[in-house]
């Protein structure tokens, strides 16, 4: 059903004006190059110009438009490759098709051979013409074109084959990066259940909400803000229960920049590290701001700062190591991850994305 609709569409198409005015110009011009050439070479005079133009004008216009109606009918499309037997089969077609129109059409000399046969030799001929210099133009076309095809082959598919190992090293990354904040919050659960059982069941139940409405979105390559925040929200009220009022935070991210695309749990893994190399060192006392503003129309720079300041060394350990990858795997150079600690005083952890993902 799928290829009788195809057919359809391309003889719909071919019946329209533009269409058809290209087919009937271009009949006429080789109508009129046949006319030329026989009076000037064949009968040496012009005197019988018209009526050999129209003549040549009714044959040409049958032939052309009987081959025209042969191509939609039997071709694969302009993207397939014309082999010569379909070839052969246009051509038969087209024959049969103008046979009758181009025996009607014109009057044929009975004492020659007979009008039948008058009429396949001429219609033959010049099919066979038109054939040869289409198998020419196919030939020669594709030895030109074929390998250029065979390079854009060959490139599509090394891009195909990268972009599937880009995107294997980034799930690989993020189900590395998965687990982290489950095991840290499984072994506090452990620790509550041994000295407060209301706290443990009260955790229990914000990490059983936290993985029923975000658990989903680890496997998506981008998520919004907005989405990020509400699993921020929860990983730090999941840390409220464990340190109680000592631990405060701020989230100042304005409205209109909750849409923007980011990569999950890359704003949480910073609010994790500054729990564990500042709350955590810090009796679990400390302040974490979670901010994000737009720098030069395309750059999202979202900001999480701690007050406590213990950061000490550049190496920060697996969570930030997996980040700096995931990083470079999705926007190569286009985004930064930067660390600044002023010692007692603050820490500064600043992520650099671009703004359209």
């Amino acid at each position: 059903m799928r290829h009788i609709n195809s057919r359809f569409k391309a003889i719909t198409s071919l019946i329209s004006l533009k269409t058809l005015l290209v087919i009937f110009f271009i009949n006429s011009i080789c109508a009129f190059l046949k006319t030329i050439y026989h009076v000037t070479v064949v009968d040496n005079g012009a005197e019988f110009f018209f009526a050999q133009f129209y003549g040549y004008f009714k044959a040409m216009n049958i032939l052309g438009f009987s081959l025209s109606l042969s191509y939609v009918v039997l071709s694969k499309g302009p993207d397939s490759r014309m082999s010569i037997a379909r070839i052969a089969m246009i051509g038969l077609l087209a024959f049969i098709i103008s046979f009758p129109f181009t025996y009607i059409s014109s009057t044929w000399d009975e004492s020659a051979l007979h009008p039948l046969l008058q009429v396949t030799v001429y219609s033959l001929s010049t099919l066979i013409f038109s054939a040869w210099a289409i198998m020419l133009i196919i030939y020669v076309q594709s030895k030109e074109s074929q390998p250029k095809f065979q390079m854009l082959k060959q490139q599509i598919a090394e891009q195909s084959i990268e972009r599937e190992r880009v995107e294997m090293e980034l799930h690989l990354l993020q189900a590395q990066i998965e687990p982290h904040f489950f095991y840290n919050t499984l072994a506090n659960l452990h620790n509550l259940i041994d000295y407060d059982v209301e706290k443990a069941k009260n955790l229990l139940e914000e990490l059983t909400e936290y993985l029923r409405s975000t658990v989903h979105q680890y496997r998506h390559k981008f998520i919004k803000l907005s989405e990020e925040v509400d699993m921020i929200s929860r990983y730090l009220n999941i840390q409220k229960i464990r340190f109680g009022e000592q631990l405060t935070y701020k989230i100042a991210i304005a409205d209109n920049l909750q849409h923007y695309p980011i990569l999950p749990m890359s704003v949480l893994t910073l609010v994790e590290n500054a729990i564990k190399h500042a709350v955590e060192k810090n009796n679990g006392q400390g302040e974490v701001v979670i901010s994000a503003h737009i720098k030069n129309k395309d750059l999202l720079i979202l900001t999480v700062t701690d007050n406590v300041g213990l950061l000490k060394s550049k190496s920060y350990g697996a969570g930030i190591a997996n980040l700096n990858a995931r990083l470079a795997v999705t926007y190569g150079n286009s985004a930064k991850l930067s660390m600044h600690c002023n010692p007692g005083v603050d820490t500064l952890a600043q992520l650099e994305v671009p703004a359209n993902g």
